[in-house]
């Protein structure tokens, strides 16, 4: 029996001896233990020099652009054009039916050649002292008034013959073949595309800061990309400010060759101004959000390895963020010029992690 103990004393002492040891063996390697570094890639702080620009919203618009409506009403003859062409001055777009008016200007010439035959006969007459020359001026006064019911018709026809008055695309047809149409109803769209107008609007105290051909940048949303950014010049300032918003109205010329550009898009402006400003810019992928604030990683070198190699760590730095150009922005505050800073692998990383610089391939911010 004390045997049988003994075996079992030396058993539990074997094996809460072996415990305690690798335990501590477990405490040794953990307080030893070094996290291998987080691949980062990184950017420098630059010191740039921005020029300063006035920002704003605006819509583009046709230097001519016209709804085309009838001046008289009528039932639609003919459709002389196709959505979308491109027509010029004078190219007749629509026709309205012009019969009774037609057989009016029939009637009318009719009576005006009778008109000079009478008018002719009467001046002979006169020479001859056969008639007076009140006769004679009642005759003139008909064919003075048959000319213009001739002319009264003419002008009729023409107003439902109707053709564009500059050049430009024509947009969807609004009325129908063999519709009737009243006076002022809209009939097509004809807008001209090149050049175009920008108008926008800037608040009252930038007035003094606005000249006749100040540069512009014009940024539009097209379909085959992101975004186009055309440089136009201001060519209108209005004669007075809003009273209700106390901005005033501003107009810029912009080219548009390809006609890519149509009235109505809106648009993101820039007007530039003469000063400069420098600033500290950093990769927009260098920011990092939290409720706290915008931050970056700042990698400080903290001593060398055994085989001089340098301790890289990252720091978490508030900054505060300015103005966004591309894919730039500028920092007001919390960055030095010449500062070394984490562009993609943040969320990895913690306040003073070990980190191993790879520029050459392309990572994730993740």
């Amino acid at each position: 029996m004390k045997r049988m103990l003994m075996i079992v004393g030396i058993a539990l002492a074997l094996l809460f001896g072996w415990y305690g040891v690798k335990k501590g063996l477990f405490f040794w390697y953990m307080s030893h233990f070094e996290m291998p570094p987080v691949t980062v890639a990184t950017s420098q702080a630059y010191a740039k020099t921005w020029q300063a620009y006035l920002p704003s919203v605006g819509s583009v618009t046709a230097i001519n652009g016209v709804d085309i409506a009838a001046e008289v009403p009528g039932i639609v003859r003919e459709i002389r054009f196709t959505p979308g062409q491109w027509v010029r001055k004078g190219d007749i777009l629509i026709v309205l039916d012009t019969s009774v008016e037609q057989a009016e200007l029939k009637s009318n010439d009719a009576k005006l050649k009778l008109a000079k035959i009478n008018h002719q006969r009467h001046q002979t007459l006169l020479q001859k002292n056969a008639i007076s020359q009140a006769v004679l001026d009642a005759t003139q006064a008909e064919l003075q008034e048959a000319e213009a019911a001739v002319e009264a018709t003419q002008a009729r026809i023409n107003q439902k013959t109707i053709a564009a008055a500059f050049d430009g695309r024509v947009g969807i047809r609004l009325v129908d073949i063999g519709e009737y149409i009243s006076p002022g109803k809209p009939l097509v769209t004809l807008q001209s595309l090149n050049p175009l107008f920008a108008n926008f609007s800037l608040p009252e105290q930038y007035v003094a800061n606005l000249y006749f051909q100040q540069p512009v940048d014009v940024s539009v949303n097209l379909h085959n990309d992101s975004g186009q950014t055309i440089r136009g010049f201001i060519n209108g300032i209005n004669a007075k400010v809003d009273q209700t918003t106390r901005n005033i109205l501003v107009q810029a010329t912009i080219p548009n060759v390809k006609l890519d550009l149509y009235p109505g898009m809106f648009a993101v402006i820039k007007v530039w101004l003469p000063a400069q400003k420098k600033v500290v810019t950093l990769p927009q992928t260098a920011i990092a959000y939290s409720l706290h604030g915008d931050y970056v990683f700042i990698i400080k070198q903290k001593g060398k390895t055994k085989d001089d190699k340098p301790i890289l760590n990252a720091y978490r730095q508030y900054v505060t963020v300015g103005e966004h150009r591309g894919n730039e922005v500028a920092i007001l505050k919390g960055i030095e010029p010449g500062a070394l800073v984490v562009t993609a692998g943040q969320l990895k990383l913690q306040n003073g992690t070990r980190v191993l610089i790879n520029n050459e391939v392309e990572l994730s911010p993740a």
